[in-house]
């Protein structure tokens, strides 16, 4: 493989997917301890209102109980939690990938090799295998995302 083009697909799939998996790591983290944290609240809420012995609680406590139903729904389906764990394992993968390339370590280390095809190829499987990972409601949504020309997942 030329380096011009090695070094344009460093720059430009592999810093991209890096950054990319980085930030949506993150974005999901924060979704999910944000509704967790919310939840938290109110279910730990929900039983003291509910032990108050004045009439003027029941709303509450009824308004406080479906919210709560709709924060546990809206985590099942939006799966925050096994997006942040799966993009944060892929980009664990991927952060290391360069390093291994330019000290050549493991496979790189072979006599032999063509070093940048072979790291445009591990790098592309953990890419691959992150897209099997998809939680059910990632896949749904790539699917009806699937007519954008994107590289990101």
């Amino acid at each position: 493989m030329e380096k011009d083009i090695f070094n344009e697909y460093v720059e430009r799939r592999y810093k991209d997917q890096l950054n990319y998996y980085s930030k949506a790591s993150a974005k999901n983290r924060n979704r999910y301890k944000l509704f967790q944290g919310i939840l938290i609240v109110l279910s730990a809420t929900t039983p003291v209102l509910a032990a108050l012995d004045a009439k003027q609680m029941q709303i509450p406590v009824i308004i406080i109980s479906g919210l709560v139903a709709v924060l546990t729904t809206g985590l099942k389906t939006f799966q925050y939690q096994e997006l942040w764990i799966n993009y944060r394992a892929t980009n664990e993968l991927l952060k290391p990938e360069i390093h291994y390339y330019h000290f050549g370590v493991g496979p790189y280390a072979e006599e032999g090799i063509d070093k940048e095809t072979l790291f445009v190829s591990r790098v592309e499987s953990i890419l691959d295998k992150e897209h099997v990972n998809w939680p059910a409601a990632k896949k749904l949504e790539h699917e009806g995302n699937s007519g954008n020309k994107q590289d990101k997942p």
